[in-house]
């Protein structure tokens, strides 16, 4: 390990017990940004970059940090973060995919469980003084099909929730070997088939060119009518358009929405217009303990990258929905 210090930016909210950690290392000078947004930042000097989503990375950042070697975001999304731009200028890019498992695991049952029991309607409800005569029915969970897409860190544990439930659980997921759907307890299936036989569907992958608008107009049309769809991962997943068409025709009955296809969600957005939506404000991983394992294992990475060199999650992953690579199978319609 080099004697001269290195210099640490922190663009976001990080913890303080992780921020005393990194502070206390006599080989460290660490600063935290007065904003997210690196646009007025001086870079001069920054040799590793610990951030959030809301700091973007473009090529113009390594324009600026000549001297940046590590860039760790503690999130497990990375489409904030120009990948081909840092592995031009040789930038070792890692990130945090096991800091918000349960937290995103959870709040997707909290939006299915919103749906299948009608809560955010109850709630009106019963604050209005109708008591439960406008109510439509609920739905029992037992012996339905769970549908996953991505059968990843957070998918499994969505698969394993459903279990419990009494649940089938059918998933795809072309880079998951058979041994992560035997332990999910869930039966492999192409596509088709999940968007066909499920009447709970969640999708939980990354956002990549592979899976942008993989949720569209001509697999809406053949989706299993009257299905619940949950989307806790990206935005871009779903052609929003599309999704509104669908729900407002009820060939889906309800969706449980956390991301969008731009943020924050414009005030005019049709899916504010639609009864059977229940929407949220990307607060999948938005939880004290999965921002305390964020901050914490951040640290630890980029702790370790400057005492060792060594290197954990990095970024591009292996493959594109962080499993094994498989055959992969054409979601495209």
């Amino acid at each position: 390990m080099s004697t001269a210090k290195k210099n640490i930016l922190i663009t976001d909210r990080f913890s303080q017990e992780s921020l005393l950690t990194l502070q206390a290392q006599p080989f460290l000078n660490v600063r935290q940004a007065s904003q997210p947004s690196l646009d007025s930042e001086n870079l001069e000097g920054i040799h590793g970059l610990l951030i959030r989503s809301r700091t973007l990375i473009d090529e113009s950042v390594f324009r600026r940090a000549k001297d940046l070697q590590v860039i760790i975001t503690a999130t497990s999304g990375f489409d904030h973060i120009d990948l081909k731009a840092a592995k031009k200028w040789g930038i070792a890019v890692m990130f945090t995919p096991d800091a918000n498992i349960e937290s995103a695991a959870q709040h997707t049952w909290a939006l299915v469980l919103a749906g299948t029991n009608q809560i955010l309607q109850a709630h009106r409800s019963t604050k209005a003084g109708t008591w439960r005569e406008a109510l439509p029915a609920g739905m029992e969970l037992d012996r339905k099909t769970y549908g996953i897409i991505g059968l990843g860190r957070i998918g499994s544990r969505v698969a394993e929730i459903a279990n419990a439930f009494g649940m089938k659980v059918i998933a795809y997921d072309p880079y998951c070997d058979e041994q992560q759907f035997k332990t999910a307890e869930a039966e492999r299936v192409s596509f088709e088939e999940v968007l066909k036989r499920s009447d709970v569907l969640s999708i939980h992958v990354p956002a990549t060119a592979e899976t942008q608008g993989m949720i569209h107009r001509s697999n809406l049309d053949f989706i299993n009518r009257g299905i619940l769809i949950v989307n806790t991962s990206r935005g871009s997943v779903i052609v929003e358009a599309d999704l509104c068409d669908a729900l407002a025709e009820n060939r889906v009955a309800y969706a449980g929405i956390d991301v969008y296809e731009k943020e924050p969600l414009s005030r005019n957005s049709r899916l504010l217009t639609l009864s059977n939506v229940v929407l949220t404000p990307h607060i999948g991983a938005h939880t004290n303990e999965a921002f305390q394992k964020a901050s914490e294992l951040s640290s630890l990475k980029l702790l370790r990258f400057f005492m060792d060199g060594s290197t954990s999650d990095t970024l591009p992953p292996k493959a594109a929905w962080y499993g094994a690579p498989a055959a992969h199978q054409n979601h495209k319609s």
